[in-house]
Parts: C-alpha cells; structure tokens; sequence
C-alpha cells in the first residue's frame, strides 16, 4: 500500500513565498533589459529627429536644430582613461539627461577623444575626434563648451571640483539657454574670440 504524503497547507505557503519571490526576480531579471532600454529611451528625448544627448555624429544637422529651436548645445570632451571624465559623466551629465527640467533647454554631445569614430564637420567631411579638440583649443579632459545656435563659443568649464561642478554647470547652462535667444550682453561675447563650431 502506498501511502501519499500531503504537506499541509501552512507548510505550502511558507515555500510559495521563497518559490514566489524566485520567480518574481526571474521574471523582472527577464523583462530588466525591456525595461531599461525603455527607460533609456524616455530619458533620451528626441526632439525632431534629434536626441537630447548623444555622441556627437552630424554637426550641421545638429547646428541646423539648434538654429531653428534657438537652443544652445553642451559639448563634453572625455576619454576612455580619464576616471575623471567618468566622475563627472556618472554624477551630473547622467543625472541632466535624466531630469525633465533640463530637457528641451539644449542638446548635449559627447566627444570621445580617443575614439577612432569620426563624425561629420561643419564642412561635410568626416573628422576625428582628436582634430576637432584641437580645432577648439581642447587641452584636457574633461572639458566642457557651449555653443549659441550660430556656433559661437558662449560658455566652458575646464577642471572644477566636483564640490562646486553642479554649480558651474547649472550656471554655464542658464548663461547658454540667455545667449541662444540674445547674444548682445557681454556675457555672451566673453568667448567670442574663442574657436567656434563654424
């Protein structure tokens, strides 16, 4: 004679609760890449046809954007080995793309320097990244510019400790979104004898 054994009911439940958790971290582990490339996607405004942050690909179409939405661009200058670089990328360019107030004011494009994938110049051709910060007076990494929608060097950030980054940057962004509707105040001219994006 065979003789079933049933767990009682009490006992089902204390193993549901483990086996229900499992299968609910193995479900969300599953549906986690959706999830963030989602969110990826939704931080990652586009605003006709032209991503909020991205690498730096197409310099006239990006220039031709700003033009017609009057909005400035923020060009950031890192490099592959530079921690501080990914310091400032980690605590405050990531942390822009993510919040709402700062979408729609401009557009930010990454410059790797030590990158071998060039982009197209204002002139059409492809460029190196290398050339392009030399062009612009690039001396180290990190380094920051804005642009006004002509091209005109209106704002940087070279160094600056971390303590006091976000203040640099919230300034230099406020002075960019000024200077993209007037470049007539001397703020706007403090860079003007500055390489610009033309």
């Amino acid at each position: 004679m065979t003789v079933s054994r049933r767990l009682p009911l009490h006992s089902l439940s204390v193993l549901s609760r483990p086996l229900g958790a499992l299968l609910l971290a193995l479900g969300l582990g599953a549906a986690m890449p959706a999830l963030a490339a989602n969110a990826d996607d939704s931080a990652m405004a586009i605003y006709d046809d032209v991503r909020f942050v991205d690498h730096l690909a197409d310099l006239p179409a990006d220039l031709a954007w700003m033009q017609k939405h009057d909005k400035p661009m923020m060009l950031f200058f890192h490099a592959s080995y530079c921690g501080y670089c990914q310091k400032i990328d980690d605590e405050f360019l990531i942390p822009m793309r993510l919040d709402p107030d700062y979408q729609g004011r401009m557009i930010i494009r990454r410059v790797q320097i030590d990158s071998d994938d060039r982009f197209i110049g204002v002139d059409g051709n492809l460029k190196e990244p290398a050339a392009f910060a030399d062009e612009l007076g690039v001396r180290g990494v990190p380094y920051v510019l804005f642009f006004s929608p002509g091209g005109e060097r209106i704002g940087e950030i070279t160094g600056a400790a971390p303590a006091f980054y976000n203040h640099y940057l919230d300034r230099n962004v406020d002075r960019a979104e000024r200077c993209a509707k007037d470049m007539s105040p001397a703020e706007c001219r403090e860079f003007i004898d500055q390489p610009g994006l033309k």
